[in-house]
Protein backbone atom coordinates (compact mmCIF):
# COMPACT_ATOMS: atom_id res chain seq x y z
CA UNK A 1 0.00 0.00 0.00
CA UNK A 2 1.38 3.40 -1.01
CA UNK A 3 2.04 5.88 1.81
CA UNK A 4 -0.45 8.80 1.71
CA UNK A 5 2.30 11.43 1.69
CA UNK A 6 6.03 12.05 1.42
CA UNK A 7 8.14 14.52 3.38
CA UNK A 8 10.97 16.62 2.01
CA UNK A 9 13.17 18.67 4.34
CA UNK A 10 14.09 22.02 2.77
CA UNK A 11 16.40 23.01 5.63
CA UNK A 12 16.00 26.10 7.76
CA UNK A 13 13.20 24.38 9.68
CA UNK A 14 10.97 24.23 6.57
CA UNK A 15 9.28 20.92 5.65
CA UNK A 16 7.34 20.03 2.50
CA UNK A 17 4.53 17.45 2.53
CA UNK A 18 3.74 15.97 -0.88
CA UNK A 19 0.32 14.25 -1.24
CA UNK A 20 -1.08 12.27 -4.14
CA UNK A 21 -4.78 11.86 -3.31
CA UNK A 22 -7.86 13.72 -2.13
CA UNK A 23 -7.61 14.99 1.45
CA UNK A 24 -10.69 14.80 3.66
CA UNK A 25 -10.99 15.94 7.25
CA UNK A 26 -10.33 12.42 8.55
CA UNK A 27 -7.35 11.78 6.28
CA UNK A 28 -4.00 10.92 7.88
CA UNK A 29 -2.56 14.02 6.22
CA UNK A 30 -4.74 16.24 8.42
CA UNK A 31 -3.35 14.69 11.61
CA UNK A 32 0.21 14.82 10.27
CA UNK A 33 -0.11 18.51 9.35
CA UNK A 34 -1.23 19.39 12.88
CA UNK A 35 1.94 17.75 14.21
CA UNK A 36 4.23 19.34 11.63
CA UNK A 37 3.10 22.92 12.24
CA UNK A 38 4.10 22.48 15.89
CA UNK A 39 7.58 21.24 15.00
CA UNK A 40 8.55 23.41 12.01
CA UNK A 41 8.62 27.12 11.26
CA UNK A 42 6.81 26.59 7.94
CA UNK A 43 5.03 23.67 6.27
CA UNK A 44 4.52 23.54 2.50
CA UNK A 45 1.59 21.32 1.49
CA UNK A 46 2.23 20.26 -2.12
CA UNK A 47 -0.66 18.75 -4.06
CA UNK A 48 0.37 16.52 -6.95
CA UNK A 49 -1.81 16.42 -10.08
CA UNK A 50 -4.00 13.66 -8.57
CA UNK A 51 -4.43 15.39 -5.19
CA UNK A 52 -7.05 17.88 -4.00
CA UNK A 53 -8.67 19.29 -0.87
CA UNK A 54 -12.18 17.96 -0.12
CA UNK A 55 -14.77 20.46 1.20
CA UNK A 56 -14.75 18.62 4.54
CA UNK A 57 -11.13 19.76 4.98
CA UNK A 58 -12.24 23.40 5.35
CA UNK A 59 -12.31 23.48 9.16
CA UNK A 60 -8.93 21.78 9.36
CA UNK A 61 -7.63 24.43 6.96
CA UNK A 62 -8.98 27.15 9.25
CA UNK A 63 -7.16 25.62 12.23
CA UNK A 64 -3.91 25.33 10.30
CA UNK A 65 -4.25 28.86 8.94
CA UNK A 66 -4.41 30.21 12.47
CA UNK A 67 -0.83 29.03 13.06
CA UNK A 68 0.47 31.22 10.21
CA UNK A 69 2.83 28.43 9.20
CA UNK A 70 1.09 26.70 6.27
CA UNK A 71 1.58 27.36 2.54
CA UNK A 72 -0.13 25.39 -0.24
CA UNK A 73 1.21 24.49 -3.68
CA UNK A 74 -1.38 23.48 -6.30
CA UNK A 75 -1.24 24.03 -10.06
CA UNK A 76 -4.99 23.99 -10.71
CA UNK A 77 -7.76 26.01 -9.02
CA UNK A 78 -10.05 22.97 -8.73
CA UNK A 79 -7.50 21.30 -6.47
CA UNK A 80 -8.19 23.86 -3.73
CA UNK A 81 -11.92 24.55 -4.21
CA UNK A 82 -12.43 25.33 -0.49
CA UNK A 83 -12.14 28.36 1.76
CA UNK A 84 -8.39 28.90 2.25
CA UNK A 85 -8.73 31.11 5.35
CA UNK A 86 -5.88 33.39 4.22
CA UNK A 87 -3.48 30.49 3.62
CA UNK A 88 -1.44 31.51 0.60
CA UNK A 89 -1.41 29.26 -2.46
CA UNK A 90 1.31 28.99 -5.10
CA UNK A 91 1.64 27.07 -8.33
CA UNK A 92 5.29 26.10 -7.88
CA UNK A 93 7.28 24.96 -4.84
CA UNK A 94 10.05 27.49 -5.44
CA UNK A 95 7.44 30.28 -5.18
CA UNK A 96 6.39 28.99 -1.76
CA UNK A 97 10.03 28.82 -0.68
CA UNK A 98 10.52 32.42 -1.78
CA UNK A 99 7.46 33.41 0.22
CA UNK A 100 8.96 31.77 3.31
CA UNK A 101 11.93 34.11 2.90
CA UNK A 102 9.46 36.99 2.63
CA UNK A 103 7.77 35.95 5.87
CA UNK A 104 11.16 35.89 7.58
CA UNK A 105 11.95 39.36 6.26
CA UNK A 106 8.67 40.56 7.78
CA UNK A 107 9.55 39.03 11.15
CA UNK A 108 12.92 40.80 11.17
CA UNK A 109 11.31 44.09 10.12
CA UNK A 110 8.77 43.84 12.94
CA UNK A 111 11.60 43.23 15.39
CA UNK A 112 13.33 46.37 14.12
CA UNK A 113 10.05 48.28 14.33
CA UNK A 114 9.82 47.74 18.10
CA UNK A 115 13.09 49.62 18.59
CA UNK A 116 12.33 52.62 16.37
CA UNK A 117 12.17 55.93 18.18
CA UNK A 118 8.87 57.10 16.57
CA UNK A 119 7.15 54.13 18.22
CA UNK A 120 8.46 55.11 21.65
CA UNK A 121 6.89 58.58 21.45
CA UNK A 122 3.89 60.15 23.13
CA UNK A 123 2.37 60.63 19.68
CA UNK A 124 2.43 56.87 19.09
CA UNK A 125 0.82 56.24 22.48
CA UNK A 126 -1.86 58.76 21.60
CA UNK A 127 -2.44 57.17 18.19
CA UNK A 128 -3.01 53.78 19.81
CA UNK A 129 -5.51 55.35 22.23
CA UNK A 130 -7.39 56.91 19.34
CA UNK A 131 -8.13 53.46 17.88
CA UNK A 132 -10.75 53.30 20.62
CA UNK A 133 -13.84 55.13 19.25
CA UNK A 134 -14.94 55.92 22.82
CA UNK A 135 -11.72 57.60 23.91
CA UNK A 136 -12.30 60.64 26.14
CA UNK A 137 -10.56 64.01 25.85
CA UNK A 138 -9.35 63.67 29.44
CA UNK A 139 -7.32 60.61 28.41
CA UNK A 140 -5.77 62.55 25.52
CA UNK A 141 -5.03 65.47 27.84
CA UNK A 142 -3.24 63.21 30.30
CA UNK A 143 -0.78 62.10 27.61
CA UNK A 144 -0.17 65.58 26.17
CA UNK A 145 0.21 67.17 29.63
CA UNK A 146 3.46 65.26 30.06
CA UNK A 147 4.76 66.23 26.62
CA UNK A 148 4.46 70.00 26.04
CA UNK A 149 6.44 69.77 22.77
CA UNK A 150 3.88 67.34 21.35
CA UNK A 151 1.10 69.75 22.32
CA UNK A 152 2.89 72.58 20.52
CA UNK A 153 3.38 70.49 17.38
CA UNK A 154 -0.28 69.43 17.40
CA UNK A 155 -1.37 73.06 17.71
CA UNK A 156 0.94 73.99 14.81
CA UNK A 157 -0.68 71.34 12.61
CA UNK A 158 -4.20 72.33 13.68
CA UNK A 159 -3.45 75.96 12.79
CA UNK A 160 -2.14 75.07 9.34
CA UNK A 161 -3.93 76.09 6.16
CA UNK A 162 -5.48 72.64 5.80
CA UNK A 163 -7.97 73.15 8.65
CA UNK A 164 -8.96 76.62 7.34
CA UNK A 165 -9.63 78.14 10.75
CA UNK A 166 -9.92 81.93 10.86
CA UNK A 167 -9.08 82.23 14.55
CA UNK A 168 -6.04 80.18 15.65
CA UNK A 169 -6.47 77.40 18.19
CA UNK A 170 -4.80 78.17 21.51
CA UNK A 171 -5.41 74.84 23.27
CA UNK A 172 -6.14 71.20 22.48
CA UNK A 173 -9.50 71.59 24.17
CA UNK A 174 -10.47 74.21 21.59
CA UNK A 175 -9.23 71.89 18.82
CA UNK A 176 -11.45 69.06 20.06
CA UNK A 177 -14.41 71.42 20.46
CA UNK A 178 -14.09 72.51 16.83
CA UNK A 179 -12.74 69.40 15.06
CA UNK A 180 -13.85 66.61 17.38
CA UNK A 181 -11.87 63.48 18.19
CA UNK A 182 -11.62 62.70 14.47
CA UNK A 183 -9.80 66.00 14.00
CA UNK A 184 -7.30 65.01 16.70
CA UNK A 185 -6.84 61.66 14.92
CA UNK A 186 -5.99 63.47 11.66
CA UNK A 187 -3.50 65.70 13.47
CA UNK A 188 -1.80 62.73 15.16
CA UNK A 189 -1.50 60.89 11.84
CA UNK A 190 0.28 63.92 10.37
CA UNK A 191 2.49 64.09 13.46
CA UNK A 192 3.22 60.36 13.09
CA UNK A 193 4.35 60.88 9.51
CA UNK A 194 6.62 63.74 10.56
CA UNK A 195 8.19 61.49 13.20
CA UNK A 196 8.96 58.85 10.58
CA UNK A 197 10.11 61.51 8.11
CA UNK A 198 12.84 62.50 10.58
CA UNK A 199 13.75 58.87 11.19
CA UNK A 200 13.91 58.10 7.44
CA UNK A 201 15.41 61.49 6.53
CA UNK A 202 17.86 59.93 4.05
CA UNK A 203 14.96 58.70 1.87
CA UNK A 204 14.30 62.17 0.47
CA UNK A 205 12.76 61.13 -2.84
CA UNK A 206 10.26 58.75 -1.27
CA UNK A 207 9.29 61.26 1.42
CA UNK A 208 8.81 63.96 -1.23
CA UNK A 209 6.60 61.58 -3.21
CA UNK A 210 4.48 60.85 -0.13
CA UNK A 211 4.04 64.55 0.72
CA UNK A 212 3.10 65.39 -2.87
CA UNK A 213 0.73 62.46 -3.08
CA UNK A 214 -0.90 63.58 0.17
CA UNK A 215 -1.42 67.12 -1.08
CA UNK A 216 -2.85 66.03 -4.44
CA UNK A 217 -5.11 63.39 -2.88
CA UNK A 218 -6.54 65.97 -0.47
CA UNK A 219 -6.89 68.43 -3.37
CA UNK A 220 -8.93 65.86 -5.29
CA UNK A 221 -11.08 65.49 -2.18
CA UNK A 222 -11.72 69.24 -2.20
CA UNK A 223 -12.62 69.10 -5.91
CA UNK A 224 -15.18 66.46 -4.95
CA UNK A 225 -16.66 68.74 -2.29
CA UNK A 226 -15.59 66.40 0.49
CA UNK A 227 -16.10 67.39 4.10
CA UNK A 228 -13.28 67.87 6.63
CA UNK A 229 -13.29 64.22 7.70
CA UNK A 230 -13.11 62.82 4.15
CA UNK A 231 -10.41 65.25 3.00
CA UNK A 232 -8.49 64.59 6.23
CA UNK A 233 -8.52 60.87 5.54
CA UNK A 234 -7.28 61.54 2.02
CA UNK A 235 -4.46 63.68 3.36
CA UNK A 236 -3.40 60.93 5.80
CA UNK A 237 -3.75 58.20 3.16
CA UNK A 238 -1.40 60.05 0.83
CA UNK A 239 1.14 60.66 3.58
CA UNK A 240 1.29 57.06 4.79
CA UNK A 241 0.45 54.87 1.77
CA UNK A 242 4.10 54.04 1.07
CA UNK A 243 5.16 53.39 4.66
CA UNK A 244 5.85 49.76 3.70
CA UNK A 245 8.33 50.93 1.05
CA UNK A 246 10.11 53.14 3.59
CA UNK A 247 10.42 50.16 5.90
CA UNK A 248 11.75 47.83 3.19
CA UNK A 249 14.37 50.39 2.19
CA UNK A 250 15.38 50.94 5.83
CA UNK A 251 15.58 47.18 6.35
CA UNK A 252 17.95 46.64 3.39
CA UNK A 253 18.79 49.74 1.36
CA UNK A 254 21.11 47.86 -1.01
CA UNK A 255 18.45 45.35 -1.93
CA UNK A 256 15.87 48.12 -2.31
CA UNK A 257 18.24 49.90 -4.69
CA UNK A 258 18.10 46.68 -6.72
CA UNK A 259 14.30 46.96 -6.69
CA UNK A 260 14.53 50.48 -8.12
CA UNK A 261 16.95 49.35 -10.83
CA UNK A 262 14.55 46.57 -11.84
CA UNK A 263 11.75 49.13 -12.15
CA UNK A 264 13.86 51.50 -14.25
CA UNK A 265 15.82 49.04 -16.36
CA UNK A 266 13.68 45.90 -16.56
CA UNK A 267 10.30 47.69 -16.79
CA UNK A 268 8.93 45.76 -13.82
CA UNK A 269 6.22 47.25 -11.61
CA UNK A 270 7.35 48.23 -8.13
CA UNK A 271 5.36 45.40 -6.54
CA UNK A 272 6.74 42.80 -8.98
CA UNK A 273 10.30 43.90 -8.23
CA UNK A 274 9.75 43.94 -4.46
CA UNK A 275 8.29 40.43 -4.47
CA UNK A 276 11.18 39.17 -6.58
CA UNK A 277 13.74 40.67 -4.18
CA UNK A 278 12.03 40.41 -0.78
CA UNK A 279 9.28 37.83 -1.25
CA UNK A 280 6.72 40.47 -0.20
CA UNK A 281 5.69 43.89 -1.53
CA UNK A 282 5.29 47.21 0.25
CA UNK A 283 1.49 47.00 0.03
CA UNK A 284 1.23 43.82 2.06
CA UNK A 285 3.91 44.97 4.50
CA UNK A 286 2.06 48.26 4.98
CA UNK A 287 -1.17 46.41 5.73
CA UNK A 288 0.69 44.33 8.34
CA UNK A 289 2.12 47.49 9.91
CA UNK A 290 -1.26 49.22 10.41
CA UNK A 291 -2.39 47.21 13.47
CA UNK A 292 1.19 46.72 14.69
CA UNK A 293 1.63 50.49 14.85
CA UNK A 294 -1.83 51.21 16.20
CA UNK A 295 -2.92 53.19 13.14
CA UNK A 296 -6.61 53.66 12.20
CA UNK A 297 -8.21 50.69 10.45
CA UNK A 298 -9.22 52.70 7.36
CA UNK A 299 -5.54 52.79 6.38
CA UNK A 300 -5.37 48.98 6.02
CA UNK A 301 -7.06 48.79 2.58
CA UNK A 302 -5.18 51.93 1.51
CA UNK A 303 -1.85 50.27 2.23
CA UNK A 304 -2.92 46.95 0.71
CA UNK A 305 -4.62 48.03 -2.53
CA UNK A 306 -3.18 51.30 -3.85
CA UNK A 307 -1.59 49.47 -6.79
CA UNK A 308 -4.64 47.35 -7.59
CA UNK A 309 -6.00 47.46 -11.12
CA UNK A 310 -9.64 46.91 -10.14
CA UNK A 311 -11.90 49.86 -9.35
CA UNK A 312 -12.80 50.01 -5.63
CA UNK A 313 -16.50 50.57 -4.96
CA UNK A 314 -18.16 52.54 -2.20
CA UNK A 315 -15.00 54.43 -1.31
CA UNK A 316 -13.54 57.75 -2.43
CA UNK A 317 -10.27 57.79 -0.47
CA UNK A 318 -8.64 54.92 -2.35
CA UNK A 319 -9.47 56.01 -5.94
CA UNK A 320 -8.45 59.60 -5.15
CA UNK A 321 -5.13 58.32 -3.82
CA UNK A 322 -4.63 56.04 -6.81
CA UNK A 323 -5.16 58.92 -9.24
CA UNK A 324 -2.72 61.16 -7.35
CA UNK A 325 -0.16 58.36 -7.02
CA UNK A 326 -0.52 57.25 -10.65
CA UNK A 327 -0.26 60.80 -11.95
CA UNK A 328 2.96 61.40 -9.99
CA UNK A 329 4.45 58.07 -11.11
CA UNK A 330 3.69 58.70 -14.78
CA UNK A 331 4.02 62.43 -15.35
CA UNK A 332 6.39 63.65 -12.61
CA UNK A 333 8.61 60.68 -11.75
CA UNK A 334 8.50 59.27 -15.30
CA UNK A 335 8.36 55.63 -14.21
CA UNK A 336 8.25 53.23 -17.15
CA UNK A 337 5.77 50.99 -15.30
CA UNK A 338 2.99 52.48 -13.19
CA UNK A 339 -0.42 51.35 -12.02
CA UNK A 340 -3.17 52.39 -14.49
CA UNK A 341 -5.30 55.07 -12.89
CA UNK A 342 -7.28 56.81 -15.65
CA UNK A 343 -10.03 54.21 -15.23
CA UNK A 344 -10.88 55.78 -11.84
CA UNK A 345 -11.45 59.26 -13.28
CA UNK A 346 -15.05 58.73 -14.55
CA UNK A 347 -16.22 57.69 -11.06
CA UNK A 348 -14.63 60.82 -9.55
CA UNK A 349 -16.20 62.98 -12.27
CA UNK A 350 -19.62 61.47 -11.53
CA UNK A 351 -19.18 62.11 -7.79
CA UNK A 352 -18.28 65.74 -8.46
CA UNK A 353 -21.33 66.22 -10.72
CA UNK A 354 -23.65 64.63 -8.15
CA UNK A 355 -22.26 66.75 -5.32
CA UNK A 356 -22.58 69.96 -7.32
CA UNK A 357 -26.18 69.09 -8.21
CA UNK A 358 -27.05 68.31 -4.58
CA UNK A 359 -25.40 71.50 -3.38
CA UNK A 360 -27.33 73.56 -5.95
CA UNK A 361 -30.62 72.00 -4.86
CA UNK A 362 -29.76 72.64 -1.23
CA UNK A 363 -29.02 76.29 -1.89
CA UNK A 364 -32.37 76.77 -3.64
CA UNK A 365 -34.18 75.28 -0.66
CA UNK A 366 -32.06 77.33 1.74
CA UNK A 367 -30.89 74.39 3.83
CA UNK A 368 -27.68 73.26 2.17
CA UNK A 369 -25.11 72.00 4.67
CA UNK A 370 -22.74 70.64 2.03
CA UNK A 371 -19.36 72.07 1.19
CA UNK A 372 -19.25 74.35 -1.83
CA UNK A 373 -17.30 72.99 -4.77
CA UNK A 374 -15.30 75.87 -6.15
CA UNK A 375 -13.53 75.90 -9.49
CA UNK A 376 -11.17 78.33 -11.11
CA UNK A 377 -11.66 79.27 -14.73
CA UNK A 378 -9.17 76.55 -15.69
CA UNK A 379 -11.14 73.98 -13.68
CA UNK A 380 -14.57 74.71 -15.10
CA UNK A 381 -16.29 71.85 -16.86
CA UNK A 382 -15.20 68.28 -16.24
CA UNK A 383 -12.10 68.62 -14.07
CA UNK A 384 -11.42 64.89 -14.28
CA UNK A 385 -11.44 64.64 -18.08
CA UNK A 386 -8.23 63.53 -19.79
CA UNK A 387 -5.97 65.39 -20.56
CA UNK A 388 -7.45 68.36 -18.66
CA UNK A 389 -6.96 66.63 -15.32
CA UNK A 390 -3.20 66.47 -15.92
CA UNK A 391 -3.07 70.23 -16.33
CA UNK A 392 -5.17 70.78 -13.19
CA UNK A 393 -3.00 68.48 -11.07
CA UNK A 394 0.25 69.93 -12.44
CA UNK A 395 -0.86 73.47 -11.65
CA UNK A 396 -1.79 72.51 -8.08
CA UNK A 397 1.48 70.60 -7.60
CA UNK A 398 3.51 73.57 -8.84
CA UNK A 399 1.70 75.87 -6.38
CA UNK A 400 2.41 73.42 -3.56
CA UNK A 401 6.12 73.14 -4.38
CA UNK A 402 6.58 76.89 -4.88
CA UNK A 403 4.83 77.66 -1.60
CA UNK A 404 7.64 75.93 0.28
CA UNK A 405 5.15 73.77 2.17
CA UNK A 406 6.85 70.59 0.96
CA UNK A 407 10.21 71.60 2.36
CA UNK A 408 8.70 72.51 5.73
CA UNK A 409 6.67 69.33 6.01
CA UNK A 410 3.23 70.95 5.58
Amino acid sequence: MQHPFQLRDHGGNVIEMIVIEEIRSDHKVAEALRILVKKFDYVILSLSESASLHPSFSQTMADLAATGKLLVVAREDNQVAIEMHEVKRFKEVHEAEHRVEGERHVQRILEQLKKMSPLQSSAHKLMQMLRNPDVKFEEIEEVTRNDPKLTMRMLKISNSAFFMRRMPFDSLKSVVAFLGIEGIRQIILQETFEGFAKFFANQRDKLAHMRRCSHLTAYIGKLLGGDQVLVGKMLSAGLLHDLGALMLCYYDSDEYARVNRMVRNDKKTITEAEIEVFGIDHQELGQILVPKMGMPEFLGPIMAKHHNRSIPSGDLVLPALMVANGYLNQHIEKLPSFTPYEQFLPALAEERRNKKTSAAIGKKSGDSKMADITATKEEEGDVFAVPHVFEVLKKELDKYILSGSEAHGN
